[in-house]
């Protein structure tokens, strides 16, 4: 696997904050709407209003925008993930599917561009599931919630990956229908988790 881009530093202060913030979402407006030929250092500087000193401090070359960008992606899958599940707390598990997959279709959905990027251009600039501590917490929260509901939670693993593969597979398709493919994810998802115990679980 190739190495994968490093920011310079990590953002201390709050304006530090703002300005990565900043920069990080003009590099994903710009991938979105001109794709990654399209990104580069000076561009995103310009739209982000900072200049191109203030973005070298934080991200020496647009391969590091991009690795950033899949960790902000991270980041945004596993509160979409959280919040879905707390919204839909008491409802019957099927339900709780639903709106899981609901709410990360339309994470995608809203910038399906961006997402071509990173998922099918870019994929090698994400860390890998098992250094990825974003990962291992979105795992933890799936397992936890599926324990709570009496169903098998060693089979997050699996779950998240199908879920990973169906989503970024379904949903950069042009035009999709939200509903559809909700319904769609979430079945087969149920049917997963639904089927027997043949031997031991394989997690990994």
């Amino acid at each position: 696997m190739p190495m994968i881009p490093q920011a310079r530093k990590q953002p201390g202060q709050a304006r530090s904050r703002h300005v990565v913030a900043a920069i990080l979402e003009a590099a994903a407006r710009i991938l979105e709407r001109d794709g990654y030929a399209g990104l580069t250092t000076n561009k995103a500087a310009e739209l982000a209003g900072v200049s191109i000193g203030s973005l070298y401090q934080y991200f020496p070359n647009k391969q590091a925008l991009v690795a950033a960008l899949h960790s902000r992606h991270g980041e945004e899958t596993l509160a979409t993930a959280r919040e879905a599940l707390r919204l839909s707390d008491g409802l019957p598990w099927q339900a709780q599917l639903e709106c899981l997959v609901s709410a990360c279709l339309r994470l995608h959905l809203a910038a399906p561009g961006l997402h071509r990027v990173l998922e099918r251009e870019w994929p090698q600039f994400d860390a890998p599931p098992e250094d990825n501590p974003l990962d291992a917490a979105l795992q933890d929260c799936v397992a936890e919630w599926l324990a709570g509901g009496g169903l098998p939670a060693e089979r997050a693993p699996r779950l998240l990956r199908m879920a990973d593969s169906l989503i970024h597979g379904l949903a950069l398709e042009d035009a999709p229908d939200e509903a559809e493919l909700t319904r769609c994810v979430a079945a087969a998802l149920a049917a997963y988790l639904t089927l027997p115990r043949q031997g031991p679980e394989i997690s990994t």
